[in-house]
């Protein structure tokens, strides 16, 4: 049989009819489906997607308001702490005798009293309180900061029952009761007391304590660069709001190397230690370190260390004695060690992780007095280590300006001491 051409033609046609029909079938159209599909799921996972984005944004809202709820719940925890007692409370009356230039041989202290408030027509059945009744002498302008400090002090503290009394030499004596406030919370942060090994003995009872012993070792030059030289005539005032501004009083200003020095061409360490004076405000409850310099004849001790919101370390009571705080960076968090000739915190070699009361800088507070007899002739020298990025910010306020009681001695970089 012969195929004509004709035949070859609609063979040629029919197969690929026959080809384009299975390519339809086999490839093309099961295909055709799954990215129909495929572009259906892509669509319902995009919608998933900003869903969850959505979620997220909500999410990230809420954090930010729960750390600030967080940061508000510790600011108050440390206002008004869950386990305030009498050792505190003891802490905190002669902490605040310091601040106000008065002193205290009275630490007799009440039972613990509930107190029951209410507020919003809530009541608050959980606060309470501790109580002594004190007789200070003081000025008038530190019986009104002390009034004043009722609204920054930590812990929260009032008074009641004011008397007062003119005495001599424009003293007043104030007779008053204060109360120390805590709130039982179970959730709250307790506030800390470490490192008080506060030996026993009639007369000696705040006499320091016995930790772990401190070996300092200042070369001839870090003590050099901070000898007075000749004081300049500045002026500055203390108000009660606990800010410096300008005044008519004149009071001197000890100068030192370190700022003489910098008053030179082309010194080599722009950002070591510049002693001066400032007329900005500074708010000393935003320290995170709290020192106070007094007498060897303190209640306590001459010298003592606070880190804001952990607790307090004592000196060795010596006529000259040595402390120190130590800052460093390692990672992304921050540790600190502080210490003096009769405690350490932490022990040993390590440090504790340093939480900021403002993060821009490190902000010590240094609270010294001037001096009182004729035999008051105490030092301590404070060496300030600054081994990280941030600014460390030293304040030395109310030493004596004719024998600074306070010996500043800086390491490390980014340190500034203004004596006010």
């Amino acid at each position: 049989m012969r195929i004509t051409e004709r035949d070859k033609k609609l063979l040629l046609i029919l197969g690929m009819v026959l080809l384009g029909f299975l390519f339809y079938n086999l490839f093309y159209n099961p295909y055709s489906q799954k990215l129909s599909s495929l572009l259906s799921e892509k669509q319902q996972l995009e919608n998933r997607l900003s869903e969850i984005e959505q979620k997220i944004a909500m999410y990230n809202v809420q954090k930010a308001k729960l750390k600030e709820i967080e940061k508000d719940y510790t600011i108050i925890s440390q206002k008004i702490p869950p386990n305030q007692d009498e050792k505190f409370s003891m802490l905190d009356l002669q902490r605040l005798a310091q601040m106000v230039g008065s002193k205290t041989s009275d630490f007799t202290f009440s039972q613990k009293q509930n107190l029951n408030v209410n507020y919003n027509n809530v009541n608050i059945a959980k606060a309470y309180f501790y109580s002594s009744k004190q007789n200070w002498q003081m000025t008038y302008a530190n019986f009104k900061k002390l009034l004043f400090l009722q609204k920054d002090f930590s812990p929260l503290y009032s008074l009641d029952t004011i008397s007062l009394s003119s005495g001599n030499n424009n003293m007043v004596t104030a007779s008053f009761e204060i109360r120390f406030y805590g709130y039982e919370d179970n959730l709250a942060p307790a506030r800390q007391w470490q490192n008080f090994a506060i030996p026993s003995g009639k007369g000696d009872l705040f006499s320091g304590g016995a930790g772990q012993k401190v070996k300092f070792n200042y070369t001839p030059e870090d003590l050099k660069k901070n000898e007075p030289g000749p004081p300049p005539a500045v002026k500055v005032e203390r108000t009660d709001n606990l800010s410096v501004a300008n005044s008519e009083q004149k009071t001197t200003l000890p100068q030192t190397s370190s700022n003489t020095s910098s008053n030179k061409p082309n010194s080599n360490k722009p950002e070591q230690e510049q002693t001066q004076l400032s007329e900005e405000k500074v708010d000393y409850t935003k320290a995170d370190f709290v020192v106070t310099v007094s007498t060897l004849y303190s209640p306590t001790t001459n010298i003592s260390i606070e880190k804001s919101g952990k607790g307090s370390i004592f000196g060795a009571k010596k006529k000259n004695e040595n402390a120190y705080i130590a800052i460093k960076k390692e990672g992304d968090k921050y540790y600190y060690k502080i210490g003096t000739e009769a405690s350490v915190y932490p022990q040993g070699d390590d440090f504790d992780q340093l939480n900021f009361q403002s993060s821009g800088q490190i902000l010590i507070v240094v609270f010294s007095s001037p001096r009182k007899y004729k035999d008051d002739d105490n030092v301590v020298t404070l060496k300030i280590t600054n081994n990280s990025d941030k600014p460390v910010k030293v304040y030395v306020s109310n030493d004596d300006k004719q024998k600074p009681r306070v010996n500043i001695v800086t390491n490390g970089s980014k340190v500034s001491v203004t004596r006010k």
